[in-house]
Formats: C-alpha cells, sequence, structure tokens
C-alpha cells in the first residue's frame, strides 16, 4: 500500500526513507477493515500528514518476495488535510519534503523510475481538480 499525497497547491508530501525519497506506505494490519486505513495511517507515521479524498489509481504486482510468491500494491492518491509538526525521531522515517511532482520524479531512486512516474502523472490527473 503507498499514497501519492497531493497539498492544495499541487505538490506532494515526500518520506525520507532509508532507500531514499519515496511514498509513504506500507503493510496492512490486522486490524484494519480496508486499504484506505492503511494508507492514511501509512501517510501519517511517515510524514505526519492527514489525507482526505483517497482514490485508488493502480494496483502494481510485486515479485519482491519472489517469482513463486507475488503479492500486490494498491497505490492510492489523495489530498494533504493537515500537516503536523514534525519531529524527528518519532516516525519511521528521516522526515518529510513538500516538492514539485517533477522534482520528486527527478530524485526519485527507490525503485522503478518509469512506473514511478506513470503513478505520479495518473495522480496528478485525478487530484488535480482538487487543488485548483
Amino acid at each position: 500500500m503507498s499514497v501519492i499525497v497531493f497539498t492544495t497547491e499541487g505538490t506532494m508530501v515526500v518520506a525520507d526513507l532509508d532507500r531514499g525519497l519515496d511514498l509513504p506506505g506500507g503493510h496492512t494490519q490486522e486490524h484494519e477493515r480496508c486499504g484506505e486505513e492503511t494508507a492514511r495511517r501509512e501517510a501519517w507515521e511517515e510524514t505526519r500528514v492527514l489525507v482526505d479524498d483517497l482514490v485508488p489509481i493502480e494496483v502494481i504486482e510485486s515479485d519482491y518476495f519472489g517469482a513463486d510468491d507475488l503479492t500486490y500494491m494498491i497505490i492510492y492518491g489523495g489530498l494533504c488535510r493537515h500537516l503536523a509538526p514534525w519531529t524527528p525521531g518519532d516516525d519511521e522515517s528521516r522526515g518529510r519534503l513538500l516538492m514539485a511532482p517533477e522534482v520528486f520524479l527527478s530524485r526519485y531512486t527507490a525503485g522503478d523510475p518509469g512506473l514511478m512516474t506513470h503513478l505520479v502523472t495518473t495522480a496528478k490527473a485525478r487530484i488535480a481538480p482538487c487543488t485548483s
């Protein structure tokens, strides 16, 4: 589960993780009833942002555990409702950054740049009416 979060100004809220700049995301926990709950929790834990207006962007197949154990990730897009103060050391990431989608994509090294470009472009098109 990952979430592409945009502010009303059209910038992205990005997590600064050990693997580099990336989308907030992670695995569903036992008590969570739906993907939206996971997306909201992960966005909070990794970037201290509250997210509204979540929309599914895409489901992607992952061979992270090997070709015989495929898994699937739901990618959501959403609108930032509130940015809480950042306190270093309290979260699952080193920090958060607000940046233009083009800047994020130019600095993205955590995975497949082509796939990330597709996901961000699609999310921007679906969320953009909310940021105008």
